[in-house]
Parts: structure tokens; sequence; C-alpha cells
């Protein structure tokens, strides 16, 4: 048995470390691409762990979980360690197919396939990889592994149901810690198992189950909220992750009925969807509250897709759990039915998987060759020659306004002001930002400038702000599409 399980172990390992070396291609150790949002979490990550305050002084629309997990393998590595993030994605997907495997086991699929199933559910979705999504699935995969173990017979499971409802709870509450988005397929699980339990008038094991998920639901978020409350930015934090995130999700974009019915992305999330459904449709005779809360899950995943206007291919790695365990009851039913059939579905299931990864993987190594470029070296150089010119001492007043986000990774350069990556576009969500940056520049101006030279973006610069810079600053020196500006002395 402890030789099996170690095979089983290494197996996933091999799995993890693979795939992330091609799909996880912002911080890969063949020639990590940086990327764009990946770039803002190693900024994030820096600040944080050299003592930054999340949300009052660097600031993300993203969960404060993020925060957390960003700064970790900077606060062993000593910062901007694209390495050290790529052992913490390794890690975390490892720690995935794990769970798929127990998943697998608890509704007798057999476990590799299962694992390969999962990754090429998401191998054409990771964008690059360290992204809030990634992580938050490994908190449904065990949101769906209690669920199981506690709904997947004829009746709610009595004896552990308290504990395996905590833990649906905890694992909840996580997933909205990284980012709100991300909990709304295990929230809508369990909605529907409570109401199941209630249709039944089964009102002991719904409270007990009522209760359970509420203690996880303090049990892991009351740490966050306290550490947030020491460094005095609860408020911010709410602002940040769930009213800004909010207002974004509702910046300009397609509709999402347009998406859903004639687009790749709505078509890539009813595939997911349908995986989940069929699967959970072989649950039905002996668990029909499990069907369908897996099926609510499915629709949670679609909804968390398809409520923000900006459609990025990352946001459907949230459908792979509920589609992952479909994959593996659909694996079961056909082990049920004798091993011919299930020989012939395993095969057919990681001959698929395996093309699919095929085609992904040199998609993937394209994409990440195509962010390095040629001149990633020169842009780097480049980068690092007008940060140089900065005095060590000065550097508190540093900021590189609006630029690509991996200029500051290029660099190594922190922020002296919390809106620090695409300062326009996060005020199109709320104009409340611009306000507090033009409110900055006129009373504590950043004493040394980076912005962009000879280069047409979109939307521009604020003209308040391009004011400010064109009246208050000087020229120093300029590299490649940058320039280097420093403020005027009082008087000149």
């Amino acid at each position: 048995m402890k030789r099996s399980r170690c095979v089983s172990l290494s197996l996933s390992l091999l799995l993890a470390l693979g795939f992330c070396l091609i799909f996880a291609y912002s911080n890969t150790p063949l020639g990590p691409a940086i990327g764009s949002d990946n770039a803002i979490y190693l900024t994030m990550g820096t600040a944080i762990a050299q003592g930054y305050a999340p949300y009052t002084e660097v600031f993300d629309h993203k969960g404060p979980l993020l925060f957390l997990l960003q700064a970790l393998p900077q606060a062993v590595a000593g910062g901007y360690s694209t390495l050290a993030v790529f052992v913490m994605e390794a890690l975390f997907l490892l720690a995935c197919l794990r769970a798929v495997c127990a998943i697998a086991g608890e509704v007798g699929a057999p476990r590799l396939p299962a694992q390969i199933a999962y990754l090429a559910l998401i191998c054409a979705l990771t964008d690059g990889g360290n992204l809030t999504e990634e992580y938050s699935n490994l908190f449904t995969l065990l949101g769906i592994l209690f669920a199981l173990r506690a709904f997947a017979g004829e009746r709610a499971q009595g004896e552990r149901l308290f504990a395996r409802a905590l833990g649906m709870g905890a694992m909840a509450m996580l997933a909205f810690l990284m980012r709100a988005n991300n909990a709304l397929p295990l929230c809508a699980m369990t909605a529907v198992l409570a109401l199941c339990l209630l249709a039944r008038r089964e009102l002991a094991p719904l409270r007990r189950c009522a209760g359970g998920f509420a203690a996880g639901l303090l049990l892991a978020g009351l740490p966050v909220v306290l550490w947030l409350a020491a460094q005095g930015a609860l408020g911010e934090a709410i602002y940040g992750s769930i009213l800004h995130n909010m207002m974004y999700a509702e910046t300009d974009g397609a509709g999402r009925l347009h998406m859903l019915l004639f687009d790749r992305y709505g078509h890539i999330a009813l595939l997911l969807a349908a995986l989940s459904c069929l699967g959970a449709l072989t649950l039905w005779r002996r668990a029909p509250a499990m069907t369908l809360s897996l099926i609510a899950g499915a629709a949670g995943a679609g909804l968390a897709a398809l409520i923000s206007h900006k459609y990025y291919v990352h946001y459907l790695v949230l459908g792979a759990p509920c589609a992952v365990t479909g994959v593996a009851l659909l694996l079961a039913a056909a082990k049920r039915r004798g091993k011919r059939l299930c020989g012939a579905g395993c095969a057919l299931c990681v001959a698929l998987c395996a093309a699919i990864l095929a085609v992904s993987g040199a998609q993937a190594n394209e994409s990440r060759l195509a962010w390095r470029g040629e001149d990633f070296d020169a842009f780097t150089a480049d980068a690092q020659a007008l940060y140089a010119q900065v005095p060590e001492q000065e550097r508190e007043s540093f900021m590189a306004y609006r630029v690509e986000p991996r200029w500051y990774v290029a660099a190594k350069a922190l922020p002296c002001m919390r809106f620090y990556f695409l300062q326009e576009i996060l005020a199109q969500a709320d104009p409340a930002v611009m306000e507090e940056i033009v409110e900055e520049f006129e009373s504590d101006p950043p004493r040394w400038l980076v912005i962009y030279y000879n280069r047409e973006f979109g939307p521009p610069y604020d003209a308040r702000v391009a004011a400010i810079f064109e009246s208050d600053y000087e020229f120093v020196d300029a590299r490649g599409q940058y320039q280097l500006l420093r403020l005027k002395e009082a008087g000149t």
C-alpha cells in the first residue's frame, strides 16, 4: 500500500512539474515570459514581503489572500523571484491533482486518467499561470470532495456531517478571499444541498450543515480579517476586493449572451458545464441532491466566467473542478459496466487529453516566446539603466506611471503610490481612483518618474496628470520607449 501511494504521488508530482514547465510560462525556468497580471503580482508580492500594507500602499482589486500568497515566495526568495513562484504553482497543482485522485477514488474512477483529464481541461486556459483561478481551484476541488463524502449516498451522512460542512465553508471562504467571483461554484453547490435537505425536511442534518459551514467561513476568514485590521487596511480591502471588483466587471465589453452563444469563450464554458452535468446525472438514482449540486456548481462556474465583461480566458479555469468531477463520474459509470468498457473509456480519455495537451503545449510555448520577443533583453537593460540613475536614498519617492507592469520586474523597482499600474484603466471603473492620483501628484508628488516615450497607448494619460508631467518634471534620460523624469526644484 505504501509503495503504491509513493508511485501515485510521484506520478502526480511529475505531471505537475511537466505541466508547469510548459503552461505556467510566466514563471517557468525555461525562460519566464513575466506577462502582465503576473508582473503585477510579482510587484505586489515583493512589496508586501518588504513591509508594504495591502490595498493602502499597494493596490489591486483581487482578494487579500492573493496578497498573502504572492508575498510568501518573495519573502523566502528575497523579492521578484519567478522561480519561487514557479515552485508555489507546482505545489498547488500537485495538491489539485491529489484532490482529483481523492475525488476519483470516492466515486470509483481510475485515478490517473482523471488527473490527465484535469490537466487537459485547464491547459489552454491557464494564460501563463500565477492567476487567482488556478489557486482557487484547489479550494473548489476540496469542497467538492467534502460534498461527495457527505452527500454521495441517498441521505446525508450524519457522523461527520458537521466536519465536512465545516470543510466546505472553509474552502468557500478561501476561494472568496482569493477573488470574490471564485467562490460562486462552491456557494451554488452549498445552496442547492441546503435546499434539498430543506425540501426533504431533514432539519437535523440541515442544522449540522449550516453550523459547520458557518464555522468554516469563520475559521478561514477571521485570521485574514485580523491581519487586514492590524495593517489598517480592512476598509480599503472591502473597497478593493468587492466594490472596485464589481465596478471593474461592469466596464465596457461584449454582451454576455453573445459571448455565451457565438464566441469560443462561451462554447468552452458550455463544454465544461456539459461534462459536469453528464457526469452528475450518473448519480441521480442514488444521490439526487449531489446531482443537482454539481449542476449548480457548473452553473456557478459559468456565472463566474461571464459575470465580468472582460472575458479573459483564464476565468474559464473555474469550471474545471466540476468538469473533472463529471469526467470521473463518467469513467466510474463505465467501470461499473465492465472492464472492457472501462479500459476503452480510459484509453479514449487519455488519448484525447494527450492530443489536447500536445497542441496546447505548442501554443503555450509560442506565447512564451512572443512575450519574451527579440527585445526582451534590451527591455530589461533599458529599465535597469533608467532605474540605476535614481539615487538609492531617493528610491522611496520613485514611480513608474502607466508603464507595462513588467517594467517594475525588469528594473526590480517598487512604487511609492498605491495605484501602481494601468491607472487610467482602473479609473474607468471608478473615477475616484484618478481623483486620488491627481491629488497625490499635487500634494506629495514622486521625486522620480518613469513614463512612456514616443509610444502610442490607450486610454491616454489623464489630462490633469499629463499637465503635471509637463509643468512639474524635467527630462533626465530616455531608453527604449521610456523616459526618466525628475521633479523640478522649487522656483525652477
